[in-house]
């Protein structure tokens, strides 16, 4: 009897695991609510590895987003290419690309037009567009909504734009309990202001439901941000979606020791001439937006570069 009885248990058993295989294969893998990335950032020859809690039960596909860009490698070897009191952008350019053009000192010390130079010629722009074409990032935004025979609302695959839909409340995506807010440390994705234009699109949201918005909300790509202050009244929850949060305590100490290595520096090497550390570059963003209307393509902006890069070495997913 003990031996049937042990015989049906492991039956059982091996039997649940050749279904929870079958899971895991079928989905590829198991997502938990909130995945994790590390992103190792060098400044000035020293590496900090700060890990972030990623919010993908309230902001799912910006977190997707997100997780697929790191895991092509997309973010890897790139810098902040605007320095601010409030927030670190990065995620468009690259660091010491393979172009003639690409010394980041000599660039920085020859003036402004050959930032300009440098920036133009490590854009990744192209990359992201490439990674879209090839199927490596999943659609949320489309050109418009179609319909199928019976007039049901649908999208069509060839009308799916390279952008991403925007998770916060402007664009009607509302958390009513503990939203991320625009605090210290958080990630948020960021786009760049595609002017006054009422320009719609179709966005598939998390829900699966298929509703028209402004293109100007939805029309993010690869650009994040790290605040860097306590609170950001330009660059708040209600229009950007702030998806990530250091951590733990030890991650936020970690991420203070970066930023008082900055601190640091221009007290030491510049002696505390905070103007000397940084550059005004104005830079076309954009440039590869056929959809958006004029004004919405090649948008001249105007970045705060800084005299010792900061550099994004790698974004890693290490929890999915």
């Amino acid at each position: 009897m003990a031996k049937k009885l042990r015989y049906a248990l492991i039956t059982s058993v091996l039997a649940l695991m050749i279904v929870f295989s079958a899971v895991v294969s079928a989905c590829g893998s198991i997502k938990t609510k909130h995945p994790r990335a590390k992103i190792t950032v060098e400044f000035n020859s020293k590496t900090y590895v700060i890990e972030y809690t990623l919010y993908r039960n309230m902001y799912p596909q910006t977190v997707q987003h997100f997780i697929e860009l790191a895991d092509n490698g997309f973010y890897n070897d790139m810098i902040v290419h605007n320095y601010t009191s409030s927030n670190w952008f990065t995620g468009a350019y690259s660091y010491n690309g393979a172009s003639e053009a690409s010394d980041y000192d000599s660039a920085f010390t020859a003036g402004s037009s050959s930032v300009r130079d440098y920036l133009e010629h490590n854009s990744k722009e192209a990359a992201y567009y490439d990674l879209f074409k090839a199927g490596k990032l999943t659609p949320s935004v489309y050109k418009k909504l179609s319909y199928d025979a019976k007039g049901n609302e649908k999208v069509a695959a060839e009308d799916a734009l390279p952008a991403l839909i925007g998770e916060f409340s402007s664009n009607d995506h509302k958390i009513k309990k503990n939203p991320v807010r625009a605090e210290y440390g958080v990630l948020k994705m960021f786009y760049y202001p595609k002017g006054d234009t009422n320009q719609k699109v179709a966005i598939k949201n998390s829900f699966g439901q298929l509703l028209e918005h402004d293109y100007k909300y939805n029309c993010a790509t690869s650009v994040f941000a790290m605040q860097v202050s306590g609170s950001d009244s330009a660059y708040g929850e209600a229009n950007y979606c702030t998806f990530a949060r250091l951590r733990n305590d030890g991650e936020r100490d970690k991420f203070n020791s970066l930023i008082e290595a900055v601190s640091d520096y221009i007290t030491d090497e510049l002696d505390g001439a905070s103007g000397d550390f940084t550059r005004q570059v104005s830079v076309p963003v954009d440039t590869l937006d056929t959809f958006a209307d004029e004004g919405g393509q090649a948008i001249e902006t105007s970045f705060t570069t800084t005299q010792k890069p900061l550099i994004i070495k790698s974004v890693k997913i290490t929890k999915y």
